[in-house]
């Protein structure tokens, strides 16, 4: 397939009537940021590659749900941390099984992300999406479906326990 950038329009076209080689070959395109985003949520290079996997075929299923074309990254996104929402729930359901007592995050070369998991959940995620995507607020209001200003004051606040953070450091 010698496909080098393909439209929404065209993309999501293939997607419903059932080509997954477009849809796998739009996921490589864009496997980096989409890799990042997942390793902010689950610190594991294996559920990350089954989060992938769920996540396209939630695409794959629900291509019809879709409502707006030039929103397909978003939604996308959307299913994607989803998926880091639901393997975390579930990894944390097994070590609550085993009796832990504590929640182990794996990090190897991603050193980045022990800082950026320190501080809230809530206000990670808009800063993980805004500095190591690269999104803007827009797009990030649209990715979590909340409010503009809440992702303005979400990275703020953010931003604002990261600087703490490393203050301590």
């Amino acid at each position: 397939m010698d496909i080098i950038k393909l439209d929404n329009k065209i993309l999501v076209k293939k997607v419903k009537s059932g080509d997954l080689e477009s849809l796998m070959h739009w996921v490589m395109e864009g496997k980096d940021k989409f890799y990042k985003i997942a390793w902010s949520y689950v610190y594991n290079h294996q559920d990350i590659e089954d989060i992938f996997q769920n996540t396209i075929i939630k695409v794959h299923e629900k291509i019809n749900t879709l409502k707006d074309i030039e929103l397909f990254e978003t939604w996308f996104i959307s299913i994607l941390i989803n998926e880091c929402r639901q393997c975390l729930k579930s990894r944390k359901k097994e070590l609550l099984h085993e009796d832990m007592g504590i929640y182990y995050y794996h990090v190897d070369e991603y050193n980045f992300f022990q800082e950026i998991n320190s501080i809230d959940e809530i206000f990670r995620e808009s800063v993980v999406l805004k500095y190591v995507v690269g999104y803007s607020q827009e797009e990030i209001s649209q990715i979590l479906d909340i409010p503009i200003g809440t992702v303005k004051s979400r990275i703020y606040r953010g931003l604002r326990e990261l600087r703490s953070l490393l203050k301590e450091v």
